[in-house]
C-alpha cells in the first residue's frame, strides 16, 4: 500500500500556495496538513504535527527557505520551490529531494512526490525490521561510556573543543563540536540549539524572560539566528496570563 505523506506548503505567494494544492490534491496519497505564508508559521507547524514533506518556497521575506532549513535539527523531506535558479546548488547541499524551477508543470511535480513516496517505504520497511525501543544515551567522558536517559539532560554547552552535558546533578566534557552534537541528537525533539553555544531541553524550562531562558541554576541567551525556531518550539506550551 502506498504510504500517505502529510505535506506542508510555506510559500509567500497566494497563487503559488494555491497551484500546490491543486497539484496536491490530484495525488491520493499526499494530506495537506499545513499552508504557511513565510518561514516563521512553518517553523510553528512543524513543531505542532508531524510533517513527512515539505514544499518549501525559498525567496520569502524576513527568513528564507535555505535558511530555515539550516536551524531545523531534523527536518521533514523537503522539495524546494522556486523561480531562481541560482539557489539550486545551495539546495542540494542542504540534502534536499528535489528542486522545482517555477513555473513547473504537474508531471515535474509528481516526478519529484514519487521520490518523496519511495523514501517513506523504505524508511517505514527499515522501521520494520529494526524497531528501536530504548532511547537512551551513552556518554564517553574520562574514559568511561555512562548512560544518560535523554530526560536528564538539562544543557549542552560549546566550550572550545569541548561539549559540556549538563544533569541534574552532574556534568560531562566530551570531546565533539556542537554542530555534531546537534546532529547525534536529532532524534529527541526537545532538544533544541538556542544559540551556537548552546542546546536546552525545553522540559527543563522554569522561566523565560526577553532573550533569557533559564534552566534550573542555568541561565542562557537565545541567538539571533534561532530565536524564531525558538519562539515557534516554545508555542507549544499554553500560556496563562
Amino acid at each position: 500500500m502506498m504510504p500517505e505523506l502529510n505535506v506542508l506548503i510555506a510559500d509567500d505567494e497566494p497563487i503559488a500556495r494555491d497551484i500546490l494544492l491543486a497539484y496536491c490534491a490530484r495525488i491520493p496519497s499526499l494530506n495537506v496538513a499545513a499552508t504557511c505564508k513565510n518561514a516563521v508559521e512553518a517553523i510553528a507547524a512543524l513543531s505542532k504535527q508531524d510533517i513527512d514533506l515539505m514544499l518549501l518556497d525559498i525567496n520569502m521575506p524576513e527568513i528564507s527557505g535555505t535558511d530555515m532549513l539550516k536551524t531545523l535539527r531534523n527536518p521533514p523531506m523537503t522539495i524546494l520551490t522556486t523561480a531562481y535558479a541560482e539557489y539550486a546548488v545551495e539546495g542540494y547541499e542542504l540534502d534536499v529531494l528535489d528542486y522545482l524551477l517555477k513555473p513547473f508543470s504537474f508531471d515535474r511535480f509528481a516526478k519529484a512526490i514519487n521520490k518523496a513516496i519511495d523514501k517513506k517505504e523504505l524508511k517505514n520497511d527499515t522501521a520494520n525490521e529494526a524497531p528501536v525501543t530504548d532511547k537512551a544515551l551513552f556518554i564517553k567522558s574520562d574514559g568511561k561510556l555512562v548512560k544518560v536517559e535523554p530526560d536528564e539532560l538539562q544543557l549542552i554547552e560549546g566550550v572550545k573543543d569541548y561539549v559540556k552535558l549538563w544533569t541534574g546533578g552532574n556534568s560531562y566534557m566530551v570531546l565533539s563540536t556542537m554542530k555534531n552534537m546537534e546532529e547525534q541528537l536529532a532524534e529527541y525533539p526537545n532538544l533544541l540549539r538556542v544559540h551556537k553555544s548552546y542546546i536546552i531541553n525545553l522540559a527543563h524550562i522554569t522561566e523565560v524572560e526577553g532573550n533569557m531562558i533559564r534552566l534550573g541554576k542555568h541561565t542562557v541567551v537565545t541567538g539571533n539566528t534561532y530565536k524564531d525556531v525558538f519562539s515557534a518550539a516554545f508555542s507549544r506550551y499554553k500560556l496563562i496570563s
